[in-house]
């Protein structure tokens, strides 16, 4: 063949396949894309248009009422962190030729996109229909709000539009223990570009709004106060559009703000007035991307669905603060801030190939954790303006060490290895000396169970400092430090006998709370009537009660047992299971605890937070519960676990699952992700990466009932991979695709007396340490 035909021939194969690929990436992406409806129900709940610099809460129906706890009545509304802008915006349309009036309270529906969100408020005003698309651009310190008006009616309609906002420029909670304080908000119209200009009178906060290119805007005199909280002002605008017969037209307010300058919300204003169309563009670039990375297909399209959206719903949570950093925070309305536990969220993350965003966060863990405490210890919480509440919870500094180690697995940077590796030294330094007054190994303080009396030597704090110690190990390996490895090494070695030795009650089947002493083992029972007792004596319910006699008579249990220090299960927290989520305890009494905690210590979606009191669930617990399950190869007993969380998706928010299970709480929280998106990886496709050494190990555990299944786009190091699984007439069919060269891909998987593999086409034998192959393109068959 002429070498010219052969080239244009390979060109149009390549240009083919180029064209299929993004076909199939853009069908993967599209359902997803386009949102998902409320149908008119959970009016009241809360959503929120996101973006990584400023965020609008409010609720479905379309209204901004007063909301959240922290600061109470005040975590809805426009946030630019670390100051909120305003409470919210109403609106009221006219027809002048009938001079008819709708108030724009009430949608009928609600539509959740990853990119921002639409409210149907249906047919108005004789053939009237409106709707209300807003967006908040990422990167940008404002939100878009535009509103259609579709005319299905004869005539031409000319409308007034009356468009009212309730300022609120305020600080972030926690404020107050920096000096920084509230005042009363004033407000401006500027004629010259007929916009409002807010400003709090005391301090250089600024919110900036109009509607874009709308010569004939005209400020409203005396305007009708819109009552929420706070020390903000309403001011009011008027607007004249017209709408010709079986047309739309369109009218685009822009919010804007600044935490510093006046001049740099007015020209953040202009620039989102002149680009706000190519902006959303951009964004729903951005969020296509986010689903197309790491995109699986399953059997289980439910499932598949709520992987897809959990990632959205992690992007959701992106903050970047100005001298701050950029990380991803915990949940919202909340907890948009950032936190020490979301080390759960990052693993996910990292899971995914979503690297930066993970070492942007625990950068920012870091930085914070240092100007505040400066020994190692990481911080349990820090606002957006800086300020610490909390400056650690012990099992958070465990956390943070183990989550670099891992990250390290999936993308072998040694310069984020080398920047880390001080901090986990110092880290650990703080968890065995400082937090180890009594040298068992075992660090002293609170875990995630933030209960009281329970300050002591916690299965948690324990099981994530040997984790916290093998990750330090094999970075000082790596880094050249052979005797810090070494010592590390041993420490981690100690300690997982240590805890198999002093945490396992044989008598109960299980792990204990906590290591301590019998006076210890009463405050923890003190602690948790003290705990209950908060509510005070005339709000305690008839179970606050049983509990309160079960915690007394276990306290009168313990004062009669021997002194001495041993393991005590006082509450049967959830963390009880962290010796199985890491792999460390022995397979049989793994099986033995995880068939206690399931028959036992399990709701109707997953274990309680404590199985004494049997109230609340939570979607981390359940994860962690479904991450235990796969350690030991139970897949259905893991997706069992997987599906109590795709059971609450869409409960309040579409597209989303809330903190509490099955819904109330936050109504998207981060560390869902880890109940979600790790057993698919780690377990069912079964991906175990050593970037640094450029080797994969795929050891699938297919689920009762599925047989096709495929991964693509899944970063690992440098690399692109793909992993799939099929079942043909030949047999079991797997194929392993890389975008570089130079790379081992080892294949494990079920072992099968009797079956005969072929790689490429050519035999090959199965051993214990699995199936080695290199190059781009493997074919790996199966056939019994």
């Amino acid at each position: 063949m002429n070498s010219a035909i052969r080239s244009a021939l390979l060109s149009l194969v390549l240009a083919l396949t180029i064209v299929q690929s993004l076909r199939s990436q853009n069908d993967y992406a599209t359902p997803i894309l386009a949102g998902i409806s409320n149908h008119g129900e959970n009016k009241v709940q809360p959503y929120v248009t996101a973006g990584d610099r400023a965020y609008l809460i409010g609720t479905q129906d379309g209204n901004f009422p007063d909301m959240g706890e922290h600061v109470p009545g005040e975590m809805g509304g426009l946030w630019l962190h670390p100051i909120k802008l305003i409470d919210g915006f109403w609106a009221t349309v006219t027809d002048v030729a009938t001079n008819r009036e709708f108030a724009l309270s009430e949608s009928a529906e609600f539509v959740n996109y990853p990119f921002g969100n639409r409210f149907r408020y249906g047919v108005v005003l004789d053939s009237l229909e409106i709707e209300r698309f807003q967006f908040s651009p990422d990167g940008q310190e404002g939100v878009i709000v535009q509103y259609s008006f579709k005319n299905a009616g004869a005539r031409k309609k000319r409308l007034r539009f009356y468009f009212s906002v309730k300022t609120d420029l305020r600080p972030v909670w926690f404020s107050e223990r920096l000096g920084i304080t509230d005042a009363q908000d004033s407000v401006a119209w500027q004629e010259s570009n007929h916009l409002f200009i807010a400003q709090d009178i005391a301090n250089s906060w600024f919110s900036v709004w109009g509607a874009a290119h709308a010569a004939d805007a005209e400020p409203i005199a005396n305007p009708q106060p819109i009552h929420t909280s706070g020390r903000g002002v309403t001011a009011a605008s008027r607007y004249s559009l017209s709408v010709d017969p079986q047309s739309t037209s369109t009218l685009t307010f822009v919010i804007a703000g600044s935490a510093t300058d006046e001049n740099a919300a007015v020209n953040t204003y202009k620039y989102l007035a002149k680009h706000h169309a190519s902006l959303l563009e951009k964004k729903k670039r951005h969020y296509a991307s986010i689903i197309e990375r790491a995109r699986i297909r399953i059997p289980d399209h439910r499932l598949q669905e709520v992987y897809n959206w959990v990632r959205v719903n992690t992007e959701w949570l992106v903050r970047e603060v100005p001298g701050i950093g950029r990380g991803l925070g915990g949940g919202l309305m909340e907890y948009p801030w950032w936190f020490g536990t979301e080390t759960y969220s990052l693993q996910a993350l990292i899971a995914l190939g979503d690297f930066d965003l993970a070492k942007q966060t625990l950068r920012l863990l870091r930085n914070q954790s240092m100007k505040a405490n400066g020994n190692g210890r990481i911080v349990h919480e820090v606002t957006t303006n800086g300020a610490v509440s909390n400056p650690g919870n012990t099992q958070e500094t465990a956390q943070f060490i183990l989550t670099v180690g891992k990250l390290f697995d999936w993308t072998g940077d040694l310069d984020f290895a080398k920047e880390m590796y001080p901090a986990m030294k110092l880290g650990l330094n703080w968890l065995l000396t400082d937090m180890d007054q009594n040298n068992d190994l075992f660090p002293e303080g609170y875990g995630i169970m933030e209960v009281y009396g329970l300050n002591a030597e916690l299965i948690d704090v324990a099981v994530y400092t040997q984790q916290a110690l093998r990750a330090t190990a094999r970075i000082a390996g790596i880094l050249n430090e052979p005797g810090a490895a070494q010592r590390y090494r041993q420490l981690a070695s100690q300690l997982e006998v240590k805890i198999n030795e002093d945490f396992w009650l044989e008598e109960e089947g299980s792990y204990a709370d906590f290591y301590g002493t019998k006076a210890q083992a009463i405050s923890a029972a003190e602690g948790a009537i003290r705990q209950i007792e908060l509510k005070g004596a005339n709000n305690l319910t008839q179970r606050d009660k049983e509990l309160i006699r079960y915690y007394e008579h276990l306290k009168l249990k313990f004062s009669a047992m021997p002194a001495g220090s041993r393991g005590w299960i006082t509450n049967k927290n959830w963390v009880i299971t962290t010796p199985m989520e890491t792999g460390i305890a022995p397979r049989a009494r793994a099986i033995q605890a995880l068939d206690k905690i399931r028959n036992e210590n399990v709701g109707a979606y997953g274990p309680f937070l404590s199985a004494v009191e049997r109230q609340a669930m939570m979607t981390i617990s359940t994860g962690v519960q479904a991450v235990s399950e796969g350690n030991y190869g139970r897949t259905d007993e893991a997706l069992w676990y997987v599906d109590k969380i795709v059971q609450s998706f869409n409960r309040k928010l579409p597209g989303s699952i809330t903190e509490m299970m099955p819904d109330y709480g936050c109504f998207t929280i981060a560390w869902t992700s880890y109940g979600i998106e790790l057993p698919l990886i780690q377990h069912v496709f079964g991906i175990q990466p050593d970037a640094i050494n450029k080797t994969v190990v795929f050891d699938p555990h297919v689920p009762t009932g599925w047989e096709d299944m495929s991964i693509e786009n899944l970063a690992i190091g440098t690399n692109i991979v793909a992993f799939s699984r099929a079942k043909t007439g030949r047999g079991t069919e797997y194929a392993i695709e890389a975008k570089e060269s130079g790379w081992t891909f080892v294949f494990k998987g079920k072992e099968l007396p009797g079956a005969k593999y072929y790689v490429n086409g050519r035999p090959v034998s199965s051993t214990s340490s699995g199936i080695r192959m290199s190059g781009r393109r493997n074919r790996l068959l199966v056939v019994q």
